[in-house]
């Protein structure tokens, strides 16, 4: 392969990217077609169909039932408190998922939820954060902005609110005063649809300590992600 063909993604990617964001340092690169776009199955549910591509950085919890584990709905633990059904990035770990048929639609209030295992501290909360980025065809990237270190710690990222809903207590995955989860709305990155999420573990620069890296449940663990309104 030659050196231009190498870089055509990456050069693709930058092509794409907003202007405002192309010093910002996040991977923008193209999705890498592993979902086939005419994929039927298990598209008539709200819940991501395929994993496009999984990037770990250690971590490992979960992975002797992936993909599956993070194709369903969510499995909160009792309480809202830290489900075991995920999967774990590691810290700067990255994992793109797949939406198909009509795939996350703008409409009104929240878009998109995405649930991870965050549980209660005394008086707070134990999250391990990931930035969120869609894109409709793989190449325009969007980013939410993700706030793991200023002054109002963690707007934006994925990762940080308690699950509620799991397949026992009735609670619908898809609706955002019930399931729990983080709530994103495509309109605030100008986007009307998506069909490919990519979360970014961004554990380092919340807690450059990484004192919460190490092992095979180190960095984001992601349970499930679930579009709000049905097509």
């Amino acid at each position: 392969m030659t050196i231009r063909a190498r870089l055509a993604p990456l050069l693709l990617a930058f092509a794409c990217a907003p202007i405002d964001d192309a010093d910002d340092g996040l991977d923008r690169h193209p999705a890498l077609g592993s979902c086939p776009e005419d994929m039927s199955s298990g598209t008539d549910d709200a819940f991501a169909d395929c994993v496009d591509e999984f990037v770990p950085e250690g971590g490992g919890w979960g992975d002797e039932s992936f993909p599956e584990i993070v194709l369903g709905p969510p499995e909160a633990g009792a309480n809202g408190n830290a489900g075991l059904d995920v999967l774990s990035l590691g810290c700067g770990g990255q994992i793109t998922v797949y939406f198909a048929g009509d795939g996350v639609v703008d409409g009104p209030g929240p878009d998109l939820l995405v649930f991870e295992n965050p549980f209660v501290v005394g008086d707070g909360t134990f999250a391990e954060p990931a930035r969120v980025l869609v894109s409709d065809d793989g190449v325009d990237w969007r980013a939410f902005a993700c706030d793991p270190v200023g002054d109002d710690l963690l707007r934006g990222c994925a990762g940080v609110a308690l699950v509620r809903a799991n397949s026992q207590n009735g609670l619908d995955p898809t609706d955002p005063a019930e399931a729990g989860g983080d709530a994103f709305d495509l309109a605030e990155v100008g986007l009307a649809r998506a069909h490919y999420v990519r979360l970014i573990d961004v554990g380092d620069e919340y807690d450059p300590s990484g004192q919460w890296c190490t092992g095979r449940s180190g960095g984001f663990d992601l349970d499930a992600l679930a579009a709000v309104h049905a097509p």
